[in-house]
């Protein structure tokens, strides 16, 4: 990006042409580079008038719009003048000449000019693509050293993180993926090595179309234990087959308008198998990715780190339906079972009954006596079909996550509690729906989390087993009680009630996250995604806590991971759009956040974020009137956290409105007040009397904070 003091630079300087002069003089060791070879570069097609004449205007445009001399010229040769126009590129050659292995990695964001081309101009496009390889090379080889040094000084988990970015810039390079599994095994997290194995062979696999190095295989192996070994690298092995994914269930109904039907379930076949003891099934949303992709089992038995797959289809018509399921050995792709059921809808809870029992009976074999082959508990959701359809369509709109859809949740739950008080599900699915309204800024605080509070108490009286309404408590501590040491307490034992819950660990990671525990948000937020490994939001997060480490070239290349895999996903353009934003990206900033809007329009989270991007790029005009669009909504009674606006006022200069609005934001229990003493952009304010009275009264011991619901 070009700028002055003022901003970025657009217009006539800032065209291909010139931004590619800038950097054949930024990227010289020579200091100087002679006209002849630029216009050999730049403009290969014209003759020798026409070149220095392009050339020399092109050094105009770019001087007169930096205010100075930034090009200049001795003789024939041009050089940049770098007490004007400074460079990363100088500063990333100062690193390495210095052997400043940490700052070379700090500096590199990624391949130089990443997706920048002249047109008719294949020369300088050839130049281009070496010296992005070769400083992607140095990043490489700051980045070993660094793990080695970390690993050598026993700094188990910096290790980690160093041949973790090693190998997402190399990851094709089976030395460096053995190398990260020895860190992983080193710090503990085995589990982790044997599935980067797995993730390895499958990139070679499915990118390259080769098989994995053997020595992967090798270690692999020698770090599984007997019953791990079996699932490196897709072999099939002799060993237990604990894990099942239960892939949504296809509509063949006429009318499209049931779909929530046969989305229910197979949610409810995911929950009641999840009562089977010794049985692991996969979450939701990794299984439901899978919906009308056609894939083969063992592929998905790969991707999803499972040993068996159900699926099936539904077709309703008035009272009738009909179920077609059958299992499948994923190791294998051979189908082990199959059965079609034709009753009365009302019979779909004998169902769903009998297909887990017959799951639970024909997989039990394979799990070396970990679970005997009985029917595994069964909790009927609802007592009468009307109530489960409500649940179901309650479930529907949950999942789809945007206010309006919540809102309907909220309504459709509600609705299933009175008719059935005794509905445990629907309990803790109506206090998850209310958490996560407080939490995206949908619904005020004080409304929305002691509702959620309710009803998982609720939930937890009806079923104390049920880890979902814990992690839900263990939100409602953090985001509003503000109750630190229960909170962590509520996601430890929720954990404990369901180790492979993704949720819980990804709640616990946020709470994690606030107290400034950016390493552990970090290890239990990937820990989710390891166990969700097609969740979006997962992945998605995992950049959300590097924003808020302020490690914003890591969250950058972890969002564009991620973004790659789905680039219509909200969360994912709207944290880009922050940790570009504080990397001082600010244009490429404000056309994510522009993205994250399109795809969430109700979202004024999003929106508040727009106006501080606008702010600190220099445009308070536009970004006064989001602001004043805001606080339009705000005046007609909709919810906007004051938090939010306060960043926006701060961006703007405004410290007064800003503290103002912070207050107010404490008054309010505006979740995002537990980030107070942590958030890079309010980071300006943090020495000021009136903050460090609020992160006290946040922070403080728990007594006299409590809000009663």
């Amino acid at each position: 990006m070009l700028a002055n003091a003022a901003g970025p630079i657009t217009g006539r300087a800032a065209q291909r042409h010139r931004i590619a002069l800038l950097a054949l003089l930024a990227t010289t060791r020579r200091l100087y580079r002679s006209r002849d070879q630029l216009i050999a570069f730049l403009w290969p097609d014209a003759d020798a008038e026409r070149g220095r004449k392009l050339l020399s205007d092109s050094i105009y445009r770019v001087n007169r719009a930096l205010d100075g001399d930034a090009i200049t010229g001795t003789g024939d040769d041009l050089r940049l003048n770098r007490g004007i126009l400074g460079s990363d590129v100088a500063d990333f050659e100062a690193a390495v000449d210095a052997r400043d292995w940490q700052r070379v990695a700090e500096l590199y964001t990624g391949p130089l000019l990443d997706g920048f081309f002249v047109p008719g101009s294949p020369e300088f496009d050839h130049w281009m693509d070496t010296e992005r390889a070769q400083y992607a090379r140095t990043y490489g080889k700051a980045l070993e050293s660094l793990a080695v040094s970390a690993g050598d000084a026993g700094q188990a988990a910096e290790a980690v993180d160093w041949w973790h970015r090693l190998a997402a810039l190399v990851p094709d390079d089976s030395r460096v993926a053995m190398e990260l599994m020895r860190a992983l095994e080193s710090s503990g997290n085995r589990a982790r090595a044997l599935s980067h194995a797995r993730e390895h062979a499958l990139y070679l696999r499915e990118s390259l179309g080769v098989q994995p190095d053997s020595a992967v295989q090798q270690l692999a192996e020698q770090l599984a234990t007997p019953a791990e070994s079996g699932a490196i690298m897709g072999t099939i092995a002799p060993r237990g087959g604990n894990a099942i994914a239960v892939l949504p269930f296809q509509n063949v109904s006429e009318s499209e308008t049931t779909s929530y039907f046969a989305d229910g379930v197979s949610e409810e076949l995911m929950y009641l198998l999840t009562r089977t003891p010794g049985l692991r099934v996969a979450s939701r949303t990794s299984s439901f990715a899978y919906r009308d992709v056609k894939v083969d089992a063992r592929e998905v038995g790969r991707r999803l780190h499972v040993d068996w797959i159900l699926e099936g289809s539904i077709r309703r018509s008035g009272d009738t339906l009909r179920i077609a399921a059958h299992l499948t050995d994923a190791r294998n792709g051979y189908q082990v079972w199959s059965d079609s059921f034709d009753r009365s809808s009302s019979d779909v809870f004998a169902i769903q009954a009998e297909i887990a029992a017959t799951i639970a009976t024909r997989i039990a074999p394979s799990l070396n006596g970990a679970v005997a082959p009985s029917t595994p508990p069964i909790v009927r959701s609802a007592r009468d079909a009307d109530t489960r359809d409500l649940d179901f369509q309650a479930r529907f709109q949950f999942h789809k996550r945007t206010e309006a859809n919540l809102r309907k949740a909220v309504e459709l739950f509600e609705r299933v509690v009175a008719r059935e008080a005794e509905h445990t599900r629907a309990w803790a699915g109506l206090a998850e729906t209310y958490a996560v309204l407080a939490f995206y800024d949908f619904m005020a605080p004080r409304i929305a989390f002691p509702r959620a509070e309710s009803a998982a108490n609720q939930a937890i009286h009806l079923d104390p087993g049920l880890a979902g309404p814990h992690a839900t408590l263990g939100c409602v501590d953090t985001f509003y009680h503000w109750n630190w040491e229960s909170a962590e307490q509520r996601f430890q034992h929720a954990i404990e009630l369901e180790p492979t819950n993704s949720t819980a660990r990804h709640f616990y990671a946020s709470m994690l996250a606030t107290r400034g525990r950016f390493a552990e948000a970090e290890r239990e937020m990937r820990h989710a995604a390891d166990l969700d490994p097609l969740s979006m939001i997962a992945h998605s997060s995992i950049g959300w806590i590097l924003v808020m480490a302020n490690q914003n070239e890591r969250a950058i290349r972890q969002l564009h991971v991620a973004l790659q895999f789905n680039p219509n996903f909200c969360l994912a353009n709207y944290w880009m759009g922050l940790a570009l934003q504080q990397n001082e990206q600010s244009s490429d900033a404000i056309a994510y956040l522009l993205r994250s809007i399109e795809l969430a329009p109700d979202s004024t989270l999003q929106r508040a974020a727009l106006a501080h991007a606008y702010a600190s790029a220099g445009d308070s005009g536009t970004a006064r009137q989001v602001l004043d669009d805001l606080l339009a909504m705000e005046e007609n009674g909709r919810y906007i956290s004051s938090y939010q606006l306060a960043k926006v006022h701060v961006a703007l200069g405004e410290s007064s409105a800003a503290l103002t609005r912070l207050e107010r934001a404490h008054a309010d229990r505006a979740h995002a007040m537990t980030y107070l003493s942590v958030d890079p952009q309010l980071r300006s304010l943090a020495g000021h009397p009136r903050v460090r009275r609020l992160i006290e009264q946040v922070d403080q011991p728990f007594g006299a904070q409590r809000e009663s619901a």
